[in-house]
């Protein structure tokens, strides 16, 4: 006997973060935010990424979207969340992991496009704890139709959502 589901929609997706302005830290509205960005512009592209951080008893995760105006600069947008510390490695970094694809698909789900990449803070030199997790997180995200970079590229992750959760 096989039974047949019904085939998935995608159903909206609900986030509880709250995001802001880089610029001037002011909270905005997420959905109608990205989409009046996306249309600035021919040549915009869209980057999310997350890092963390563990600072005494609480680990802090920002995630941010960057949106790159050609070579006219940019715009970030993030949200951060403290949540109690996270003792192994590999639970700490794989959550960036998931919540870069969880806002990922909260946009698409919402009639957004994909980003241009999913940046990864992960090292491919093994000789960087991160490095365990990056195989991983890369073949997790290309299978969910996403395009992962990772280090030095990921500069979404890299750079500002590191800056952000310090």
């Amino acid at each position: 006997v096989r039974i047949l589901h019904p085939p998935q929609t995608k159903k909206k997706r609900v986030m509880k973060w709250t995001f802001k302005s880089l610029t001037n830290g002011k909270e905005i509205d997420l959905i109608p935010y990205v989409k009046d960005k996306l249309t600035e512009a021919n040549d915009i592209k869209m980057y999310i990424g997350t890092d963390s951080q563990t600072i005494g008893e609480v680990t802090v995760y920002a995630t941010v979207i960057v949106f790159h105006f050609g070579n006219r600069g940019g715009h970030v947008i993030y949200a951060t969340k403290r949540i109690p510390k996270i003792r192994d490695r590999f639970t700490k970094l794989w959550k960036e992991v998931e919540d870069s694809v969880e806002l990922a698909q909260h946009l698409e789900a919402n009639g957004i496009e994909k980003p241009h990449f999913i940046d990864l803070d992960f090292n491919p030199d093994p000789r960087w704890g991160s490095n365990n997790v990056l195989r991983s997180a890369l073949g997790y995200v290309e299978s969910l139709g996403f395009t992962p970079r990772c280090k030095p590229y990921a500069i979404s992750a890299s750079y500002i959502a590191d800056k952000i959760c310090k």
